[in-house]
C-alpha cells in the first residue's frame, strides 16, 4: 500500500481535466485527430525531510486489492474504464486521454486501500461531446460508485459529500486522510470558462466512503 504523503498539492495541482466549452473552440478539430492542450505545469511539493509519515491503521479487506480499472455509478449512467495517471514531465497530475474514461492518481492508494484513492475525469470535450463526469455534480449523499479492481473484485463505495473548490484553495482533505478508512475522492471542473486561464473556475470534488 501507498502511505499519502504529510503534505498535499494545493487545488491547482489536483488532476484537473483541460476542459473547453464548444463556444470557445468552434473551429477546433475533432478529438480523434488531436488531443487536449496539457495541463499547466505546476509543481506538486514532496513532504518535508523532517516531516513524519503517518502510517494509518489497516482497514479490513484491503489487503488483496488490485490496480482499478472500472468505475460504475448508476445514479447517473457512468460506466467506465479507469485509466492510471500519475504526474507529466512538467509535475503536473495528467488526466485520462479519453474523454469516457476516468483517470486513477496512481501514486496515491488503490481505491479500497486504507486512505483516500483519487479519481478524476472530464465533464466536456473540444467537439462538444459528452464526457465520463459530465453529471458528476448531479451525485446526491447515499449515492453508490462501485470499482471493479484486476482480481476481479468490486468495492463500493458512498457519496458522503460534494464540495466546490477555488483553483488556490488547501486541498490537503482531498488527498490525504489518516482516520483509518477507505476514501475515494473523484473530481471534475465546474464553474464558469476562462478565456485568460483557459481553465474553470471552481473544482468540483465528491467525497465517499467505503460501505
Amino acid at each position: 500500500m501507498v502511505v499519502p504523503p504529510t503534505v498535499a498539492p494545493t487545488i491547482a495541482s489536483i488532476p484537473m481535466p483541460i476542459n473547453v466549452p464548444l463556444a470557445a473552440l468552434k473551429a477546433a478539430p475533432d478529438r480523434t485527430t488531436s488531443t487536449p492542450a496539457a495541463p499547466a505545469p505546476v509543481a506538486v511539493p514532496s513532504a518535508p525531510t523532517n516531516a513524519p509519515i503517518i502510517a494509518p491503521t489497516s482497514v479490513a479487506g484491503t489487503e488483496n486489492i488490485g490496480a482499478p480499472i472500472r468505475i460504475l455509478i448508476p445514479s447517473i449512467g457512468v460506466d467506465a474504464l479507469i485509466e492510471p495517471v500519475a504526474l507529466t514531465a512538467t509535475a503536473a497530475m495528467d488526466t485520462p486521454k479519453d474523454p469516457l474514461d476516468a483517470g486513477w492518481y496512481d501514486l496515491g492508494p488503490r481505491p479500497g486501500e486504507t486512505g483516500s484513492a483519487v479519481v478524476d475525469g472530464h465533464v466536456d470535450w473540444y467537439n462538444g461531446g459528452g464526457a465520463v463526469f459530465a453529471n458528476l455534480d448531479k451525485l446526491k449523499a447515499g449515492d453508490k460508485i462501485m470499482v471493479s479492481d484486476a482480481n476481479g473484485s468490486t468495492v463500493t463505495f458512498s457519496v458522503r459529500d460534494s464540495l466546490r473548490y477555488d483553483p488556490s484553495a488547501d486541498a490537503t482533505a482531498v488527498f490525504i486522510s489518516n482516520d483509518g478508512s477507505s476514501h475515494l475522492n473523484l473530481i471534475t471542473c465546474d464553474g464558469v470558462w476562462d478565456k485568460q486561464a483557459k481553465q474553470y473556475s471552481k473544482r468540483l470534488v465528491v467525497f465517499a466512503d467505503r460501505i
